[in-house]
This record gives C-alpha cells, structure tokens and sequence, in this order.
C-alpha cells in the first residue's frame, strides 16, 4: 500500500500520465525548437558579454589612470562615479504577478492535455492582453494573492499519489535540505546530523544520514555506534513499530502533548518540568517568566488531553510545527510590567487562577499514627566495645602441641 492509499481522508498530488505518440512527437519538436532557440541565445549572450568585459577592462584603466592622475584611491573614484551600488534584500512574500499568472493558468490551460498546455511566456502575454487584470483595486489584488497562498498551503500539504513519486520528493527535498545546512554550516561554522527513514515496509525512499564537517564522529567516540548502525535501527523501528499515523482526536492529543512539553523543557532548561494549564498566569509567567504566545484562536487554552475536536487539534498541531505557536522566556521589563498588572487585579479583588481546595479539617492539629509519634531511642554502646576491627599481634607464639603434632606427621 502507498502513503496514499494509508490516508484517504489527505489531498492527493495526482501523477501526470503518460504521453501518447502525437504527444511525444509534438514535445520532441518543441524541445528541438528550444534546443536551437537556446543555442542562439548564448551566441548572443556571448557576444555581449565579451562587449561588457571588454568595457569594463577599459573603464579600470581609465579609473587607475584618475586616481593617479589626482592622488586619490580607486574606490574614492568608484563611488563618486556611482559604480557602487547597494542592493537591499527583496520580500519572499507572494507576488501579484505571479498571482495572476496562476490565475490565468488555471484559467486556460485547466482542460487542455499534457503536452499541449500553454507556456509560461504565452501565459504572460495572455495577462498583459486581458483588461480585466489591469489596474486592479486593493481587494482584488488580495484576491489573487490569497488564491495562489491557498494553493501553495495544498501542494504543501498533500501527499503523493505512488511510492515511486513519494521517493522522488523524498530525494529532491532531501538534496535540498543537505545544500542549505553545507552553506550554514560554512557561513556559521554550526554543527548539524540529520538522520532519514522511511517510515512504512512498502515505502521505497531509502534511509539515509547526513552531517557536516565531522559531527558524525560523535557517534562513534562518544555513544560507540555508527552512524549506518543508527540508520538501520531507526528504519527497523519506523517499519516494525506499528505506527499509527492516522490524524485522530487520540493521535493528535499525544502529538499536540509531546510538541508542548519539548518546547516547554527546552526553553526552561529542565526536564521534570509540567505545564499548569489551570494556573498558567501564576505557576508559568509570574515565577518562571514564562509564556506561550501564538495560540490559535477560537481554541480555549487547556490541556490537548481535554481537548476533543479534531479540527482544533489540528490547529494547535500546525501552530506548534510551524513555529507560530511557541514558548518564549519574558524579558525583565516584560515580568514587571505582568507583576504590576497582576497586583493591581489583586487589588480589585479579582481572583486570579483556581485556588486550591481547603481541606475540611484545616486548623486542626492532627496527631501522628503508629510508632512516628514514639520518641526516639538513642542506641547506647557497650562497654569496651568499639567499631574498629581489633588489630593483630606483631609475632605468634607456637606451643609444644603444635611442634609435636608436626613432628609426628
């Protein structure tokens, strides 16, 4: 069975299906006309690349020339000219016109056959001709936008349609990931091992480790355990483990549980630490300076264990995971500021958390059972006795019975 076929209820990211012979003699010829159309490209670009070296080569004479010429450095003559420029990081955020091109994709290209769609050039001059995308209002921009957002959310969160594709994903996103933490690492000189398992006995995605410079070394001198042996331990576990993967209120109540007490024991640095869901504002933020932000709303804050609707857990699971949701340590003008406002709810005579219940007999003395209430007896050492082992004599005399016994043996 695929991942699929094991979550009924999950999107699925449909393969694409084979092409016919009309399809593949069309595509073949298209990937003909690229090949030329990209082979006069970078005769071109060629050409205006050795026009622009030849310029520039040029231009670094004539400056070394003014800065001899004036007694000024290179660099002073650079920024006068404005051969300098400084570039600012652009937003990740979704674009508008990348948002209507997908809007006019889905538009034309929605019954049109493998093979037989629109490009990405003609979809671009298709927006430029339609009147209906130009100078749009603010509302409608957000429209756009909102559809493409919606759409990334489902291809993010669907799932494979065949193991073959679930494998492929696997490997690309995998690549991926290694790519950025070599970078990371070189940028930040960080330490980072990340170990990979399929996660069913039908998956085809192989297991895997990675690790930068020699983090993999800890394995072997500190735990005495290679990385390949906890590979093959942790695929053993994923395929034997019987792991119920379905999203069901108990699933999510224990995942939404484990997420919550990580993060809770990571940022207070202990590891016997317990949530007090009932009183959060006094055990949590007021003595440990401690607080959760980012909890989804509509959701009432209480222990997963007592929440019973899937949809909310789901919330609360995809706030923890993205990050949204998470523990933070407050700063020190932050727990003055909850003090002072906790004080003066103390004032008013608010009353804030559950108090504790009273116990019925509270006031009452209460006198000890059995023999905790007998006074203690003091053991009283014999005379002459000690607690050190008595020493032995230096010489041993033999007697005559002992030479004689010898003697007859």
């Amino acid at each position: 069975s695929s991942w699929a076929a094991r979550n009924p209820d999950r999107p699925v990211l449909m393969s694409r299906a084979p092409l016919n012979a009309a399809q593949k003699a069309q595509a073949n010829a298209r990937r003909a006309s690229r090949k030329i159309s990209a082979a006069q490209r970078k005769e071109t670009e060629d050409a205006l690349t050795g026009a622009i070296r030849q310029l520039l080569a040029e231009q670094n004479d004539r400056i070394e020339a003014i800065a001899s010429e004036h007694g000024v450095t290179q660099d002073k003559v650079k920024k006068l000219m404005g051969g300098e420029r400084y570039y600012k990081k652009g937003s990740r955020n979704t674009q508008l016109a990348n948002a209507l091109i997908h809007a006019k994709a889905q538009e034309v290209n929605a019954d049109r056959p493998r093979g037989a769609k629109y490009s990405l050039d003609e979809i671009r001059e298709m927006v430029k001709a339609d009147e209906s995308m130009q100078n749009l209002v603010h509302e409608e921009q957000q429209e756009y936008i909102t559809k493409l957002n919606e759409r990334h959310a489902l291809q993010n969160m669907s799932i494979c349609a065949t193991n073959t594709a679930a494998a492929r994903d696997v490997q690309s996103t995998l690549d991926n990931v290694f790519k950025m933490l070599d970078g990371l690492a070189l940028r930040t000189g960080i330490y980072t091992c990340l170990f990979a398992s399929r996660g069913y006995v039908y998956d085809t995605a192989q297991a895997t480790w990675f690790g930068t410079d020699n983090v993999m070394d800890f394995w072997e001198d500190v735990l005495q355990t290679e990385a390949d042996e906890i590979t093959r331990k942790l695929e053993q576990w994923a395929c034997m483990a019987d792991l119920d993967e379905r999203e069901t209120v108990q699933n999510m109540q224990r995942v939404c549980t484990r997420l919550l007490n990580s993060g809770l024991r990571t940022i207070a640095k202990q590891r016997d630490i317990r949530i007090n869901y009932t009183n959060f504002d006094i055990a949590m933020k007021e003595k440990l300076a401690i607080d959760l932000k980012g909890w989804p709303e509509g959701v009432p804050f209480q222990s997963p264990t007592s929440i019973n609707d899937l949809k909310a857990l789901l919330k609360v699971r995809d706030a923890l995971k993205d990050g949204s949701c998470r523990w933070f340590r407050m700063s020190p003008r932050q727990r003055e500021e909850y003090a002072a406002e906790l004080a003066a709810r103390r004032k008013k005579g608010d009353v804030i958390g559950k108090p504790r219940k009273k116990r019925a007999d509270a006031g009452v003395p209460h006198k000890r059972k059995g023999k905790e209430n007998a006074p203690l007896r003091k053991r009283v050492r014999a005379a002459g006795s000690s607690t050190q082992a008595p020493k032995s004599v230096e010489y041993i005399d033999t007697t005559d019975e002992e030479d004689t016994s010898e003697e007859e043996v």
